[in-house]
């Protein structure tokens, strides 16, 4: 294929269509212009296309062909995202106080958890957001056979072009190109009839690869002015509308519920010092500040999630936003494209249908193997009465073992008549070729259709492996093909002794596509093999088989003469016959094609001479007539061997799979049933048309018993209403897909889920999870990865915002305990309460966020998408035990200053160790090591939501479930063994932690500690 277009300085193809001087409107209409009127408009020429200067001038004026949005991430950004969290904005406010006060020790490490926390979610953010600068770039590469097409063109001259547009519309099947004026009527509401991309015809768009054919064409539209500006600018538009992740929302809300709930309690601290800031107080607010916020909620949270990619790695997923791993776990919808999703997107033949009248007709199946290119699998016959009329014999093969009686498997050598008549024209009328690499890697060159006839053409032994090299033809004009004897290496295949010599290119206006060969044994009798629309071959065709047998070349050739089909006429009667058979196929979702074969006799024909010369003279009407039709051919794009058993699973885990395609209505449906998308008695509205649901208000829509499972010829704004009549209905849906068309709609919903393999960049770039494999049973994985993730994020914020509850109860009562200056004396110092949140919680915490699955995991329904992780069980248990929490650490504290000490609180004992100030110290270690111990204990009741721990696995010992999860279960054991070192290690102990030594007090910590385990 070739496009008016001059290459630049650069060495790029220049695809700007504008010359230097006054711009030039664009022909957004073009297709509805003569072509020749686009290139003058255009100043272009249809040749020679622009010159050098032209081409230059224009891409400094109009700019380079590619999509561009105005910049790319900017990581001052995402670090001010970062900062402006509210819950890092309550520890600025900490540490801005701690260094106000001059205590350094404490501002510095405040500091650092700060960093922390920031470095961590900048650098995680920053490189999902460097992912999207992937949009804006378009490749405009040269315009050969079988490349990407770089620009939109106006097409001047077309041979057999086809162009597959899969990317932009989801048609799976390529588009016939042509260059007549397309032209339209309007519509009751004024618009043109024109839907979309895929009815103009006569244009080719950027990004679509060329199957077939030649072509040349004008470049109308370049970089933001084609087709995928369109898709581009959706896809920026609803990015806008993304709410985020349940967790994303709730954690939002309770940032700043916890932000707003620190002002307060400060308010309330300085209130009780009324107001009289010393440094005393103010370290008093900052302990209770910081008791508020859960310091290591943000690393564990994306520590967790970051192993959750690389276990959905392992998987062939890629987690390309962190937060929809977690948001996978409530996913109460799939919807899914067809075409490469559910399906191969790879066509093989299923189904043969030969008819007859005197005998049943003739039924063939074809086993379909591991790989869609791979010529291996039986063709199998379902027997009537079809007895050879030549041998007399049945014709079946000698493998019976494992057949249903009545069945048998056709032998290659020792086919029936009319299926090698039929096998034959899959195999010449056809373009495709395969073969197979040194790895025994099969290759394919042509229309998926071709090569899926001549895949099942190899199974029987007539497969063709070189191409056909037709000459090129002037516009308008047949190909007409060189003699030449097609090569195969397979000695007895048949097909060798056929030489092309004409070939009339499938016409969009006909629908169909004949060849002309002469017999190297008979070449006055050569054979034209037809292949098309059923409708339209049998346009054709005058006669059938009478009995389903093809008597065609006599097989003994030493008779030397030409023994013509038995054959019927054609009557209505057996045309409705023929049209109801290929009505049943459809039904089974496949692409029903015609074929027909007819023996010329050269030396009958009164105005042609009875020699080879003579076929360059038929037109094509002359060869396409009289045809005998041989039978109908079932083409069938298979589901994935795995989408059932992935459907499957997602309806035990109550999980809705809706697919939504560009195909026909009758295909989508039986694909969809094959699948169990759609049940055989599914209600009325589960299928629909992509016109009948675009009709629908959305009031219409919500008023629909439930959203449809099935919806055909689906465009892009199709599947966006769909996504936003879920979200309306309270469902949480999951987009899967791979082409352009899709990426508006991987945009918007919660969660986009795109091919790798076969998906377009946008595609990718747009979703928050691509497939490696296009895999969809690894969306399975996915949902279950998600559902353990969800549980796990439940169990460590439980974890994390209990301690919080109980810290803070703690400080909020220690307000009472006043000294003899009347300050406040604090039960933990600041720098204890950051210990405790970010090291002694955290650790365990990221144990609980690698528990392992539970085993109903995928038997239960999506968690309550509004609640979140913060359900009502949720929020309960977490009050609960923060106030036993709480209430255990006042206890002890009480029952050391008051079982021994008298109360004794001593003055200014929140800064140092003066002698007086001792029984505060010890008070403050044995808080200290009840608080930590009860945590970590904590963390192992938390390893099961619904079960206590002891009783985690009935009739297992306890101690055998804690040891299922090694990391929480050394995070506990060396969180005990560190309690020591911070009451006992000299300096760190009392300066930092502002506490001493203990003896007698582990038994109040033991006390206190077996009550809390008692209210698990």
């Amino acid at each position: 294929m070739s496009i008016a277009s001059c290459p630049t300085d650069d060495g790029q193809t220049s695809d700007n269509p504008y010359k230097t001087g006054p711009k030039l409107s664009l022909p957004s209409d073009a297709f509805t212009q003569d072509f020749q009127k686009v290139v003058t408009h255009l100043n272009s020429h249809s040749t020679n296309g622009l010159d050098a200067k032209d081409a230059e001038g224009r891409l400094v004026e109009y700019g380079e062909n590619i999509l561009n949005d105005g910049g790319g991430t900017s990581a001052l950004k995402v670090f001010l995202r970062q900062v402006a969290n509210a819950l890092t904005l309550v520890l600025v406010a900490a540490m801005a106080l701690s260094y106000g006060v001059q205590d350094w020790v404490e501002g510095a490490v405040i500091t650092a958890v700060i960093t922390i926390n920031v470095l961590v979610g900048f650098f995680q953010e920053y490189k999902a957001e460097k992912s999207m600068d992937a949009l804006r770039s378009l490749s405009a590469p040269t315009a050969n056979m079988g490349d990407v097409v770089p620009a939109d063109l106006r097409l001047i001259s077309v041979t057999t072009l086809e162009i597959d547009e899969a990317l932009l519309t989801g048609e799976a099947l390529a588009v016939h190109k042509m260059t007549d004026t397309i032209k339209f009527t309007l519509s009751i509401s004024g618009e043109p009839s024109i839907s979309g991309a895929g009815d103009l015809v006569n244009m080719a768009f950027a990004s679509t690869v060329v199957t077939k054919g030649r072509g040349n064409g004008v470049v109308v539209a370049t970089g933001m002015s084609t087709q995928w500006k369109r898709y581009y600018e959706r896809t920026m538009t609803v990015l806008g509308l993304r709410t985020g992740t349940p967790l994303q929302i709730k954690l939002g809300k309770l940032a700043y519920f916890l932000l707003v709930v620190a002002v307060i309690l400060t308010i309330v601290v300085f209130g009780v010092a009324e107001f009289h800031v010393s440094t005393e107080v103010a370290i008093y607010a900052i302990a209770l500040a910081i008791g508020v916020i859960p310091e290591g909620l943000i690393a564990v949270l994306t520590i967790t999630m970051s192993a959750g990619t690389i276990r959905m790695a392992k998987e062939h997923v890629i987690v390309r936003r962190l937060n929809a791993l977690e948001a996978l776990g409530g996913i109460t919808d799939i919807c899914s494209d067809k075409t490469g999703t559910l399906t191969q997107g790879k066509m093989t033949v299923k189904k043969v249908w030969i008819p007859s009248l005197d005998v049943p007709a003739r039924i063939f199946e074809v086993e379909a193997s591991s790989e869609a290119l791979c010529p291996e699998g039986r063709v199998l016959e379902y027997l009537g009465h079809n007895v050879d009329n030549v041998s007399g014999k049945h014709n079946v093969g000698n493998d019976m073992k494992g057949l249903d009686q009545g069945v048998v498997v056709v032998n290659p050598k020792g086919m029936n008549s009319a299926l090698e008549e039929l096998v034959l024209v899959a195999s010449l009328c056809n373009v495709a070729t395969i073969s197979a690499d040194d790895n025994n890697h099969w290759e394919s060159t042509g229309d998926p259709t071709e090569v899926a006839l001549q895949v099942f053409a190899h199974k029987l032994g007539r497969g063709r492996s070189s191409p056909l090299k037709p000459e090129a033809p002037s516009d308008g004009e047949d190909s007409v093909v060189s003699s030449t004897v097609l090569d195969d290496k397979a000695d007895l295949n048949p097909i060798k002794r056929y030489a092309l010599k004409k070939e009339y290119p499938f016409d969009s206006s006909l629908k169909r596509m004949s060849t002309v060969y002469l017999d190297e044994i008979f070449p006055d009798k050569p054979v034209v093999l037809l292949k098309g629309a059923v409708e339209r071959v049998l346009e054709a065709s005058t006669s059938y088989l009478k009995d389903g047998q093809y008597a065609g070349i006599q097989r003994d050739l030493t008779l030397n003469q030409v023994q013509m089909a038995e054959v019927s006429y054609l009557d209505d009667t057996a045309r409705a016959a023929i049209l109801t058979a290929m009505e049943d196929m459809a039904s089974q979702g496949l692409r029903v094609l015609a074929l027909a074969s007819r023996r010329l006799d050269l030396s009958k024909l009164d105005r042609l001479k009875a020699s080879e010369v003579a076929l360059s003279d038929m037109s094509r009407g002359d060869v396409e007539r009289d045809m005998v039709f041989l039978g109908l051919v079932g083409i069938h794009d298979p589901p994935r061997l795995e989408s059932l058993a992935a459907v499957k699973a997602c309806k035990d885990a109550g999980i809705t799979v809706h697919m939504l395609t560009g195909d026909h209505a009758a295909t989508a449906a039986a694909i969809a049933r094959e699948l169990n998308i759609a049940e055989l008695d599914a209600p009325e509205g589960a299928i629909m048309h992509a016109s009948d649901f675009n009709r629908l208000s959305d009031q219409e829509i919500d008023a629909l018993p439930s959203l449809p499972l099935v919806i055909a010829r689906c465009s892009p704004e199709t599947k966006v209403r769909m996504i936003e009549a879920g979200h309306r209905r309270g469902r949480y849906l999951a987009m899967t897909g791979d082409g352009v068309n899709d990426a508006p709609a991987l945009f918007l919903a919660p969660v986009g889920i795109a091919m790798g393999m076969g998906g377009s960049d946008v595609a990718k770039s747009a979703s928050d999870l691509v497939l490696t494999d296009d895999n969809f049973d690894s969306i399975r994985l996915a949902i279950r990865e998600g559902r353990r993730l969800s549980d796990n994020i439940r169990r460590f914020i439980l974890h994390l915002l209990s301690v919080n509850i109980g810290e803070v109860l703690l400080l909020v009562i220690g307000l009472a305990f006043k000294d003899a200056n009347g300050e406040s004396v604090f039960p933990l110092s600041p720098l204890a309460v950051l210990w405790i949140n970010m090291i002694t919680s955290s650790a365990p915490a990221f144990g609980l966020g690698l528990e392992k699955a539970a085993v109903d995991i995928m038997s239960r329904p999506p968690h309550n998408i509004k609640a979140g992780v913060f359900t009502w069980p949720i929020i309960i248990d977490c009050v609960f035990y923060g106030t036993v929490l709480g209430a255990t650490c006042i206890l002890s504290f009480v029952a050391v200053l008051w079982g021994k000490y008298g109360g004794n609180l001593g003055i200014d004992c929140n800064t140092s160790l003066a002698e007086e100030c001792v029984p505060v110290f010890r008070a403050r270690s044995t808080v200290f090591a009840t608080l930590i111990i009860e945590i970590l204990f904590y963390s192992w009741e938390l390893k099961t939501l619904d079960r206590p721990m002891f009783n985690m696995t009935p009739g297992q010992p306890f101690w055998i479930d804690l040891w299922t999860n090694q990391v929480l279960f050394w995070s506990v054991i060396i969180g005990c063994a560190s309690v020591p070192l911070t009451i006992y290690v000299p300096g760190l102990n009392t300066d930092v932690f502002h506490q001493t030594g203990i003896g007698w007090e582990w038994g109040v910590i033991v006390g206190m500690t077996m009550v809390f385990v008692v209210s698990f």
